[in-house]
């Protein structure tokens, strides 16, 4: 196929179409010709997944081709996947509050509400990061940089049109001390964070506005979970609870005693080799990173591990054999 690659299942045909959709519809400034070519490869495919997706799920389907491209597209706007004009937006706002609270435990986000006359909001905001959110002077990219002198250029700080590295370098690292975040780069962690939660808030909005007509039609408004490039946003360590699987007996009065005292300091080891794998949460098919240690750790290495794993925001997974993380770890345990 041209247009449709590595199709995983039958949700991800319908999300490649739609995705594929809003970038080349004629009402959105795309080709006809090309429209036209992504229709006939997904009327192609259509039955094909929908076949595997009843024969792996028992379910019966009652969509068409034709009645997901309606679903997708109005004429003017978008409408989420997970759209209803039955669901209020307070029970959205509960919705997406407990999908951050779950699959972003370490992070502190707030979800409210507003209401006007003629329009109603959306406000989601994260709070707290457990992690930095910013890049490094030395973890800029060329195009960080080159993207930081346009933001320096415009509001007249750094005004040279050619320059050195040094120069340049000298001129970002004075306007964060000066001007504060808004002239800094979210880092990798933060993004992948911040845009998974803007996803799934949209995916419950109906969008059908044209700018250049100033024609709005919104189920709400949403402005995204980072407000002023994070600025806002306060770096606060925390440690995942996991959820007790199992109750144990109550401890002796002995047993508690020897318990409060706590395991004796283990000196943390660093050099191991991380080997770290991307794959999919089978509960909600979200991606989840597994950690896995390369070397033969004895228990008490082992608990040291496992100890900063737990601060870093992972988990040990029996069933995987390794330390599942819901955001990229690679950054956060400085490896590639």
């Amino acid at each position: 196929m041209k247009y449709f690659k590595n199709v995983k299942s039958f949700e991800d045909l319908k999300s490649q179409f739609r995705n594929l959709l809003k970038e080349n519809h004629p009402d959105n400034g795309g080709d006809a010709e090309k429209m036209k070519e992504i229709n006939v490869e997904y009327d192609a495919l259509f039955p094909i997944w929908k076949n595997r997706h009843e024969e792996k799920t028992g379910e019966t389907v009652t969509e068409t081709a034709e009645s997901t491209r309606s679903q997708f597209y109005t004429q003017f706007g978008w409408e989420g996947k997970n759209h209803s004009w039955d669901r209020t937006l307070k029970e959205v706002a509960q919705i997406v509050r407990a999908y951050v609270k779950e699959k972003y435990p370490t992070y502190k986000f707030s979800v409210r509400t507003s209401y006007a006359s003629m329009c109603q909001e959306l406000h989601v905001e994260m709070k707290e990061s457990p992690v930095e959110i910013y890049k490094t002077i030395n973890e800029l990219t060329e195009d960080d940089r080159l993207a930081l002198w346009r933001k320096l250029y415009r509001n007249n700080i750094f005004t040279k049109d050619s320059w050195t590295n040094a120069e340049l370098t000298e001129a970002i690292t004075q306007a964060w001390e000066e001007h504060g975040n808004f002239y800094k780069c979210l880092n990798e962690v933060t993004k992948s964070v911040a845009d998974d939660v803007d996803a799934f808030v949209k995916s419950y909005n109906y969008h059908d506005c044209d700018g250049m007509i100033d024609y709005f039609d919104v189920d709400f408004y949403y402005f995204g979970c980072l407000r002023n490039n994070g600025e806002d946003v306060k770096i606060v360590p925390k440690t995942a609870r996991i959820k007790k699987t199992r109750t144990a007996p109550a401890k002796t009065k002995k047993a508690a005693e020897k318990s409060a005292e706590g395991p004796a300091e283990i000196p943390e080891k660093s050099g191991y080799t991380y080997k770290i794998t991307r794959g999919e949460d089978t509960r909600d098919g979200s991606t989840l990173w597994v950690v896995r240690i390369q070397e033969t750790l004895s228990k008490d290495e082992y608990i040291t591990e496992n100890r900063k794993m737990k601060n870093l925001g992972g988990y040990y997974s029996k069933f995987k054999h390794g330390f599942i993380f819901h955001i990229d770890p690679s950054e956060i345990l400085k490896t590639a």
